[in-house]
């Protein structure tokens, strides 16, 4: 147990590595960032303003991870350090309504401004020559892509994709408790796992109270019991099967529980002075709407580990 709360606690640390990157726009007021995908590309300037919109625009597609009808599969940055007048005119066109108290928030995205991200923001591949790639993401459902995506930028995590994140760990790795991190979102899967999670504590204890023996007194067998129950509730609830989207299935008990209860807000001072958050994000994508409640989720540090390395976690 102390091992999983390790991992699954970092989700409830925020990084400052965002913070630093926002503010260090001096003397580079010229040099345009591009955020391409298969759906377009998204151009922000080098500048506060322009970087609290890009990770607002990264928490978009963060937020749209785990949803079947997304289009993007990959994702791409690039630096253009002399960019042409058109370029340089397109950048921040998402921002529709700057507030002024996110220019003097230390916070890492847009709060109170309007920003949009529908299909006539984007711009065409054109205004990439020129351009050099930075980074490239796989956007393609899987818990590595998931994790490396919301750890390089400090994104939030919604209820919704705390399940599915959890449920791909599990189905790579065994079961280890992830109930218990209930510093971020409940896990609401518990109750499958309940059963299977107390055969695994008595297997361990038998295991601690006769280290030398070589019976592992049906460890593996369970643990390969909890991946495949992982991997089925995965396709029945969130059309996810190695990896892919497949259609078919039914929809999933966060997205019920979503409809049902109050959106969740970011950790933030307006949550602690019990004022609503009042950024808004303009969309045309019909199965985004579960989005615009996840956008508001807490925003926190992403699911360790770092490297996709095959672990046995230790109840």
């Amino acid at each position: 147990m102390p091992i999983l709360n390790d991992i699954w606690n970092r989700i409830a640390r925020r990084t400052d590595r965002q913070k630093v990157t926002v503010t260090e726009a001096a003397g580079t007021e010229n040099r345009v960032y591009a955020v391409a995908t298969e759906e377009g590309v998204m151009l922000f300037s080098d500048t506060p303003k322009g970087m609290k919109a890009r990770n607002s625009y990264l928490q978009y597609l963060a937020d749209g991870f785990f949803n079947l009808t997304k289009v993007p599969e990959t994702l791409r940055i690039y630096e253009m350090d002399l960019p042409t007048k058109r370029v340089a005119e397109l950048a921040d066109n998402c921002i529709e309504k700057l507030s002024r108290a996110d220019l003097r928030s230390t916070d890492t995205q847009l709060r109170r401004s309007v920003v949009s991200f529908t299909p006539d923001k984007f711009a065409d591949r054109s205004v990439l020559d020129g351009g050099v790639c930075r980074e490239k993401f796989d956007l393609r459902p899987d818990f590595h892509n998931f994790d490396r995506l919301t750890r390089e930028f400090g994104l939030g995590i919604s209820p919704r994709n705390y399940d599915v994140a959890a449920l791909l760990y599990i189905s790579e790795n065994g079961y280890a408790g992830i109930v218990a991190a209930d510093k971020v979102h409940p896990f609401s899967y518990e109750y499958e796992f309940r059963e299977l999670a107390e055969k695994l504590g008595d297997s361990m204890k038998a295991r601690m109270n006769a280290p030398l023996s070589a019976h592992d007194f049906g460890y593996a067998a369970l643990q390969k019991e909890a991946r495949e129950m992982a991997a089925d509730l995965l396709q029945s609830e969130f059309h996810i099967t190695d990896g892919e989207f497949r259609s078919g299935a039914r929809i999933s008990r966060t997205e019920r529980m979503e409809t049902l209860r109050p959106m969740s807000r970011p950790h933030s001072e307006e949550e602690k002075t019990g004022k609503s958050p009042e950024t808004y994000h303009r969309q045309e994508i019909p199965e985004q709407k579960a989005s615009d409640r996840q956008r508001q989720s807490r925003h926190v540090a992403s699911i360790a580990p770092q490297k996709k390395e095959k672990k046995q976690l230790i109840l």
